[in-house]
Formats: C-alpha cells, sequence, structure tokens
C-alpha cells in the first residue's frame, strides 16, 4: 500500500478504499447521467428548442449550445481546482454534484420554443454552462480524490472507477432514453417525455450528495495542511507556476476530450441522420456498447498498472489514428449487430486512453497542486477538443458531402495525442508525489 494508507489496519483501509471509490464512483454517475442526456435527446431537443423550418439549422443549433456551454470550463477548473487544493477535495465534489443537480433539474421545467421563443434556447443556454461550471470540477476532483488512497501498484485500476462511472452515466442515460423514444410516440417525447431524465436528477444528487458527506478527507491532504499549519497560519494555495507539463497533458487530452463527445455522444445522432437508424434503435446500439465498454475499461487500466501508462496511451493513439476512418466507414453500413460490433471495437480502442489518464494526470503533481494540475489540462482540452467534437463532425459532413468525415476529427486529435504522449514520463507504480511541506 501507500505511504498514504499505511497508518490504518489493511481491513479498515480495504473498507476505507471501497467506500472512496463508491462514492467518487457514484457520483460521477450521476453527473454524467445529467450530462449525457442532453447528447442523447439531441435530435428531440432541437425540435422543441429551435425553428424546425431547416433540419440541419436546428441540429446544429442544439451543438451549438453544447460547444457555447463548454467555455465556462476552464473558469471552472481554476475555482474548484484551486478550492480543492486549498479546501480540501471532499467540501468542493459535494458542491459540484449539488450544482450538477440543480440545473439538470431546471433544464427540464424550460418551456419550448413554440412557447417562449428566444428565451427557450437563451434559458437551455445557461443552464447548460452551469452544468459544464459544476461539471469542470467533478471528474478531476473525483480523480484525485480516488488516487490520494489507492495503493501504489494498482491506481490505474482503482481510478478507472471515475471513467467507468461516467461511461455507466452514459449508459444509464441511453438506457432511459432508448426506453421513452420505445415507449412514447414523437409527439409525446417532444411535449413531456424529454423532460423526464432531467427532472429525474434532482432526486438522484441528493443521493450522490449524502454518499460524498459520508467521507473523510484524504489522509495525503490532511497530511499537508496538518504540516502547514505547523508552519503557517493557513494553507497555501495552488499556483499555476507549481504545475509543470501542462502542454502535454492538454495534448493527450486531445484524444480523450474529442473522442469521448465523438464516440459517446455523438454517435447516437450520427445513426440517425446519417445511417438512417431509428432513434430507439440508435441508442439500443449505444446501450449494448456501453455496457461493454464499462467491462473493459478495468482491464484496460490493469493492464497500465502492469506494463506502464505510456504504453497503453501510445497504443490507443496509433489503433485510432490507422483505424478510425475504416472503422467509421462499417459503422455507416447499418444493421444492429455490425454497428454494435464496431463501436464496441471503437470504444475498446479509446479505452487505452480513456481508462489510464486518470492515474496518469493524478501522478503529476504533488499534493498542493493536483486537483488544479488535473483540472486544468482536462476542462482545457473539453473546450478545444471535446465541446466542438459534435458540432465539428456534423460541420465535416456538410462541408465535404462524405458521411465518413468524422474520422478525420478523430484522426486528428489521436496524432495531437501521440505527441503529448510521446514527450511525458512514465509514472506508473511509483509513490504520488508530495510536497516538501508535508
Amino acid at each position: 500500500m501507500s505511504t498514504a494508507t499505511t497508518s490504518r489496519p489493511a481491513a479498515e483501509n480495504r473498507a476505507v478504499l471501497r467506500r472512496v471509490v463508491t462514492a467518487g464512483g457514484v457520483g460521477t454517475l450521476i453527473e454524467y447521467f445529467d450530462y449525457a442526456s442532453y447528447s442523447y435527446l439531441a435530435t428531440t431537443m432541437a425540435t422543441v428548442f429551435f425553428p424546425t423550418e431547416d433540419r440541419s439549422v436546428a441540429l446544429l443549433s442544439t451543438f451549438a449550445v453544447f460547444a457555447l456551454s463548454f467555455l465556462v470550463r476552464p473558469i471552472g477548473a481554476l475555482l474548484w481546482g484551486s478550492l480543492g487544493d486549498r479546501l480540501g477535495r471532499k467540501r468542493i465534489l459535494a458542491t459540484t454534484i449539488l450544482l450538477m443537480a440543480g440545473s439538470t433539474f431546471a433544464i427540464g421545467l424550460i418551456p419550448g420554443y413554440a412557447s417562449i421563443g428566444i428565451a427557450a434556447p437563451a434559458l437551455l443556454l445557461l443552464l447548460r454552462m452551469t452544468q459544464s461550471f459544476s461539471a469542470s470540477g467533478e471528474y478531476a476532483g473525483a480523480g484525485t480524490f480516488i488516487a490520494e488512497y489507492a495503493p501504489d501498484r494498482k491506481r490505474g485500476l482503482f481510478t478507472s472507477m471515475v471513467p467507468m462511472s461516467s461511461a455507466a452515466g452514459f449508459l444509464l442515460a441511453s438506457a432511459m432514453t432508448t426506453t421513452l423514444y420505445s415507449a412514447l410516440s414523437p409527439a409525446a417525447m417532444e411535449t413531456w417525455g424529454w423532460r423526464v431524465p432531467f427532472l429525474l436528477s434532482g432526486p438522484l444528487g441528493l443521493v450522490g450528495l449524502y454518499l460524498r458527506f459520508r467521507l473523510e478527507e484524504t489522509p495525503q491532504y490532511r497530511r499537508l495542511v496538518e504540516a502547514e499549519r505547523a508552519a503557517r497560519p493557513a494553507p497555501q494555495r495552488s499556483k499555476l507556476a507549481d504545475l509543470p507539463g501542462m502542454g502535454k497533458l492538454l495534448l493527450i487530452m486531445a484524444l480523450n476530450a474529442g473522442g469521448y463527445y465523438l464516440l459517446l455522444g455523438y454517435v447516437p445522432t450520427y445513426l440517425i441522420e446519417q445511417v438512417g437508424m431509428s432513434e430507439a434503435d440508435s441508442n439500443l446500439v449505444v446501450m449494448i456498447a456501453l455496457v461493454a465498454y464499462v467491462a473493459i475499461i478495468p482491464v484496460t487500466a490493469s493492464l497500465s498498472d502492469r506494463l506502464g501508462r505510456k504504453r497503453i496511451l501510445i497504443a490507443a493513439c496509433a489503433l485510432l489514428i490507422l483505424l478510425s476512418y475504416p472503422m467509421m466507414v462499417a459503422l455507416s453500413f447499418g444493421g444492429m449487430v455490425l454497428t454494435t460490433s464496431v463501436l464496441v471495437l471503437l470504444l475498446a480502442m479509446f479505452s487505452l486512453n480513456d481508462a489510464v489518464f486518470p492515474a496518469f494526470f493524478a501522478e503529476a503533481f504533488a499534493t498542493r497542486s493536483r486537483y488544479l494540475g488535473f483540472a486544468l489540462p482536462f476542462n482545457v482540452g473539453a473546450v478545444l477538443f471535446g465541446g466542438v467534437a459534435p458540432y465539428a463532425a456534423t460541420w465535416l459532413i456538410a462541408q465535404t458531402g462524405n458521411s465518413h468525415a468524422p474520422a478525420f476529427f478523430l484522426v486528428a486529435v489521436a496524432a495531437l495525442s501521440l505527441i503529448g504522449v510521446l514527450l511525458a514520463n512514465e509514472t506508473a507504480r511509483k509513490p504520488l508525489p508530495e510536497d516538501r511541506a508535508s
């Protein structure tokens, strides 16, 4: 076990670690269920919130709201990261889940364009920005929290609970929207059906809040604060100057952010608009693929504990550079079995990045700057490569007339990520860096 946990008896350590992983995972699942619901309901929300004279314009407007909401994420990263390093991980994780649940619940109450005109998309954008502001502190905080409890030689496995939970949030959203599209008529979906996942976020958020309030602050962070208080009147602030190597991590995030929102967020729309699947069938494909993806993530993460983070991250980049276009061609053939199989393969390749980077980012920074150091490249990458992914994919198809064109975006972000990985140092199986004060 790492030095963060050796002071407790082994049985107690295991019990605490289970609670940490459960609370971190369930909270992330709830936040990403809230976040994913918008993506999976995009075709309906385009009709509800925008004029429908031009279908392409309405869909692009829906994804433009998705992309614009990401602009606040670097601001949120600076705020939540700094506060998380100064006040502790637990408080910030409780705050972010409460903010996410409230803003998502409010989206479910907005009247449509037919009722209040331009105020409808304006309110939607405002609440989507609030969601993004909350999400900017969630993933990095959960990854940091679990990493500071995890054993050194299994940190990749334990921190993979965060991407597993975010994928499970997408899975839950996919299952919900599949059920709604199957059970309700298009008119019912546009009238009230689309609201159901958003309104559920209220009680789900309270569950996540309860689980997180039951946790203690991480031992590594407590030791740091106690040492600083012995020498100074107050804990120090994390500073941007204390964050080396941010450019490399931002490049690594290119694939994670771009691939995540293309493969998990945009694909249902792609299958509907380009392949000709029904809403129910497209969401069923994604739901089955996500079940497989959730199972694949811990396997990939365990490989990074054994073989090193860099090797696995390099494999992700190389495979997606080489195979994205032929996979997108195969995806466009249609058919439930083929489409599902291709999407599972794409997600398996992507998992080589997604399952590994939380541990890799947490291992790059000392305790005092870890939350901020994780949050900044994660959220700046989300702005530059993630929020624009659905819009870029739709725009590429419109401009080229090639329904396989989204693959070009995936290849580009994989190439950028490969540069970052090659420049970075290996971090696996080593103790987390600690500040001198600790």
